[in-house]
């Protein structure tokens, strides 16, 4: 008789027990999935506060934060299609360089601005399509494959270059173009306006259409996938060709701010891409998890970061080492998003 009470409390127990651990789980996963939002509001709550404190103007300073989110959310966003499928490439800051000087060239030759964009776009496509020939077809290693190609594309783009600054004309008083460049394409709203349609575009396909989901099933699981006749090769292709979409759009944003471009353009936006896609809640191993907006939200948050880091050193009169602090504490943040993500994601279960 006793035994069979102990049997009926541990009955009545154990499964309120097991309920109340669960529900605590699902908090928890819940939590951290918004925690790139938490911070996103949090940092730019302390810029404003920098600002206030500083008194530096708001209005320069939203122009430059806007322009830092457009390049880098460009590259991240078409990015998030490559990580998803369990793909690489680190190169897309030195694709965005070439495609731009190549553009610029165009432009120079034929005194068109939309033959201008699509130079541009065609090359970042064409360079993204050398890298999945390289990684899906030869199967080389995607790492060294992508350093490899990072270093090549900077090395043709400053032997092009030659250590000047090349402008493509638009920009000058007197050329064609002058009137639709100063009172369009200088415009913040104008790039910003083109980075939310791309952004739009891509959450569409990766959210709406089975190209999303295949995708993700793809990074999840490649054999499973595999098996379920997802075709590997082509989703490769598909990922690549949307990355290289956004570049070649970056590319051309880059030249419109001074109408020009030089070799330290883009140099950063390899790196700060990816900080920018872990920034914004998304697991660089990609699969079920993945988000397509995560690039936008991140590249927002890092932007914010960038200039709020900016004023306080400034304030705090640092007059050495500002890149150095400012990309500890990137690093920092890094780590600590990075393993709260990993904590997020583990689980007993397989996804379905």
């Amino acid at each position: 008789m006793q035994t069979q009470t102990a049997t009926e409390n541990m009955g009545g127990l154990l499964p309120d027990a097991m309920e109340n651990r669960r529900r605590r789980a699902v908090f928890v996963s819940k939590f951290i999935n918004f925690i790139p939002l938490i911070g996103l509001v949090l940092v730019v709550g302390l810029y404003f506060l920098s600002v206030a404190v500083t008194g530096y103007r708001l209005s320069i300073q939203m122009e430059m934060i806007i322009n830092k989110i457009i390049l880098v959310a460009f590259v991240a966003t078409g990015a998030t299609f490559i990580f998803t499928i369990g793909s690489f490439d680190l190169s897309l800051g030195a694709n965005m360089l070439l495609s731009a000087v190549v553009g610029s060239l165009a432009y120079r030759a034929t005194k068109s601005l939309w033959l201008m964009v699509l130079v541009c776009v065609l090359v970042a496509i064409g360079i993204s399509l050398i890298n999945y020939l390289l990684a899906a077809v030869f199967h080389l290693p995607v790492f060294i494959m992508t350093v490899a190609m990072m270093t090549v594309l900077s090395t043709i783009s400053s032997f092009i270059l030659g250590g000047e600054t090349l402008y493509p004309g638009f920009a000058q008083r007197g050329s064609e173009d002058y009137e639709i460049y100063h009172n369009m394409l200088d415009t913040i709203w104008f790039r910003f306006g083109l980075l939310a349609l791309y952004v739009l575009v891509c959450c569409f396909l990766f959210y709406f259409t089975k190209l999303g989901r295949q995708q993700k099933f793809l990074g999840g699981n490649p054999v499973c996938a595999k098996l379920s006749g997802i075709g590997i090769v082509k989703m490769t292709f598909i990922s690549f060709t949307i990355a290289g979409v956004g570049i070649g759009l970056a590319a051309f944003c880059s030249t419109l701010p001074s109408g020009s471009i030089e070799s330290a353009t883009g140099s950063d936006v390899g790196m700060n891409m990816l900080i920018a896609i872990v920034f914004g809640g998304m697991a660089l191993s990609g699969g079920p998890k993945a988000k397509a907006f995560a690039a936008f939200l991140g590249g927002c948050t890092m932007a914010f970061l960038d200039l709020f880091m900016s004023n306080i050193l400034s304030y705090a009169e640092v007059e050495s080492g500002k890149d150095a602090i400012t990309m500890l504490v990137k690093a920092i943040l890094f780590l600590i998003v990075a393993a709260l993500l990993g904590i997020a994601s583990r689980s007993k279960q397989l996804p379905r």
